[in-house]
């Protein structure tokens, strides 16, 4: 049978590793969490977005934030930000594809893959979702749909 100290040592110990594992993942994830929270700022002062409903991080030749959201008006809009300028653009959601049909169309196209993740940014100065799929041996393969006609974006 336990003593007492034992028991309290193993909780003890118990608690400093919750304790820290909660505090890595806050630590981990607080610049992603920083973007997201100035992004959404800049899009409610560029293009009035009240309602964010999205947030993405795009990774290509540039870093890209993109908040999707609703205006006042209603009216579903994405604002994509560069990470370095600051420059936005801001476009209709219903000029384009959505994610979830940037998910299908990349499906339909690799039937073998699993979707795992999906952002909207600018590469070359068009609009593009980024599909990352994986494939069925562990690898990975990254799909480019143009966001206005959902076909895919050579990357050179």
């Amino acid at each position: 049978m336990r003593s007492a100290w034992q028991k309290w040592a193993y909780w003890g110990a118990l608690v400093v590793i919750i304790a820290t594992v909660i505090s890595v993942y806050f630590v981990a994830t607080a610049p992603r969490r920083n973007a997201e929270k100035q992004a959404t700022a800049v899009a409610a002062r560029v293009a009035g977005v009240q309602t964010p409903q999205s947030f993405y991080l795009f990774n290509r030749n540039e870093t890209d934030y993109t908040v999707g959201g609703k205006q006042r008006s209603g009216k579903n809009v994405f604002v994509i930000i560069n990470a370095k300028t600051g420059r936005t653009r801001t476009l209709a959601a219903s000029s384009g594809l959505s994610a979830a049909e940037a998910r299908q169309q990349a499906r339909a196209d690799h039937a073998q893959a699993t979707v795992t993740h999906v952002a909207l940014g600018l590469y070359k100065k068009i609009p593009a979702w980024e599909v990352t799929l994986r494939q069925r041996d562990g690898t990975y393969q990254y799909v480019l749909l143009n966001f206005k006609t959902g076909k895919p974006v050579t990357a050179s």
